[in-house]
């Protein structure tokens, strides 16, 4: 005599305990409560003390949640997957998407507004950001990020800047992002009192600079570059 296990039985025990919990929870979502210009942190395991692994945009979306989560005193944290990374997150920056705007963002990527690629031209100023270790350079041109990492280069047309001033006239932060069909570059500067040793350059230069390529982030130092 055949035993026949029920459906869900057998689901189960072909499942992992994480593809289990995925296959529970279908849903989409996208980041709530972080203002257009920031973004929330993707961190190695719960707490604000871990390791952010990769920085999720203001309008990140079709997020899955794991079925993961832990409390951690009075925030509940979830296990999330975005853009092929697992890490956590505040349960309270998340809502779910309706069916009707997941299924588009899936079918149908974000488009890019196409942008000359001019860069600018001798004897010109532009923004210098890097490190030597590992390495990596953004030049900010008028409308265009100019990316090195390792052997990689990429020209991306600026679609978001931001820039906050102190008192005194001083850009205290600048904040710029670019994109192509392939890839999604944050640039974060802020300007320090204790100054940056860029090791491009070899000098102390008063702003540093967090460079997130496709949720890869790195470290460094700006400063300003005349064209040759």
């Amino acid at each position: 005599m055949k035993i026949r296990f029920p459906l869900f039985i057998s689901l189960a025990i072909l499942l992992t305990p994480s593809q289990y919990l995925l296959a529970k929870d279908t849903l989409f979502y996208q980041i709530t409560g972080v203002k257009n210009w920031d973004t929330l942190n993707l961190r190695s395991s719960p707490g604000i003390s871990s390791k952010v692994i990769a920085k999720i945009p203001a309008n990140g979306n079709t997020i899955r949640q794991t079925g993961e989560r832990v409390s951690v005193g009075k925030t509940v944290w979830v296990k999330i997957i975005w853009q092929g990374k697992q890490g956590w997150v505040s349960k309270s920056y998340l809502q779910v998407m309706n069916s009707g705007q997941a299924k588009a963002k899936e079918d149908k990527p974000n488009p890019v507004k196409k942008i000359a690629l001019k860069e600018a031209g001798s004897g010109e100023w532009i923004l210098s950001c890097g490190n030597s270790s590992p390495f990596w350079k953004v030049e900010v041109h008028p409308k265009i990020l100019k990316m090195f990492k390792g052997n990689y280069k990429a020209k991306l047309p600026i679609t978001y800047k931001k820039q906050e001033k102190n008192k005194w006239n001083i850009a205290k932060r600048t904040h710029l992002k670019g994109a192509s069909a392939k890839d999604r570059l944050d640039l974060d500067i802020r300007f320090s009192y204790s100054k940056c040793d860029d090791t491009l350059s070899k000098l102390k230069v008063p702003y540093k600079a967090t460079m997130t390529h496709n949720g890869e982030e790195m470290m460094g130092c700006c400063r300003a570059l005349k064209l040759k």
